[in-house]
């Protein structure tokens, strides 16, 4: 697996990454589903509670609330890739993985703001939502920034020590390359979930 977090193909790394959180989503959503009360994750947690339990009254302010709260997501991305790196996995990684064992948890159990008129099935009707995509809008953030990282550590019980700035690799165009995509994954995944709430 280390050689897949650390492969220097950003496509790899990137499939690894998504790959990884669909699996954890799947079994998160079944989960949610099949075990947990309904709604019982709604209101919990910051982002939750600033999306409110409310659709904007125009588009373009829906737009921009969804768009928002995802770049803050984002920001820990970042935050995380520039933290710490332990055996080619970027702590970066971290944020998609975990908002896709959410993301699951959530739809499993309808704990959505605004919530859904019954909770569905777990299935392949999700492709046809916005979630998976500004997820995969992450893991590409997640791929393209993780060498950013200014500390490192062989392992998990060995102390980090930074990187020197002159060993610290550039971005290369698959990494540039995955930022623009998810940039532009997000604002479409956002648009199309903001009109996706204004019909309900």
């Amino acid at each position: 697996m280390k050689q897949l977090w650390g492969h220097p193909n950003t496509l790899v790394r990137f499939l690894t990454l998504y790959g990884l959180g669909l699996a954890l989503f799947s079994l998160s959503w079944i989960l949610g589903y099949g075990v947990l009360p309904r709604g019982v994750l709604r209101g919990l947690g910051v982002l939750g509670l600033l999306a409110g339990d409310s659709a904007a009254p125009s588009f373009v302010l829906e737009f921009a609330r969804i768009a928002g709260l995802n770049l803050i997501g984002f920001g820990f991305i970042v935050g995380g890739n520039l933290l710490l790196r332990v055996r080619g996995f970027s702590f970066g990684y971290l944020v998609p993985l975990a908002w896709m064992i959410l993301y699951g948890l959530t739809l499993g159990t309808n704990s959505f703001g605004i919530a859904m008129e019954q909770t569905p099935a777990p299935g392949l009707w999700v492709l046809g939502r916005s979630g998976l995509y500004e997820m995969m809008a992450a893991c590409l953030l997640a791929v393209g920034t993780d060498k950013l990282s200014r500390n490192q550590s062989p392992t998990m019980r060995t102390p980090s020590v930074p990187v020197p700035a002159d060993r610290r690799p550039a971005l290369n165009s698959g990494d540039r390359i995955a930022i623009g995509l998810s940039l532009i994954l997000l604002a479409g995944a956002a648009a199309r979930e903001a009109w996706m709430i204004l019909q309900l």
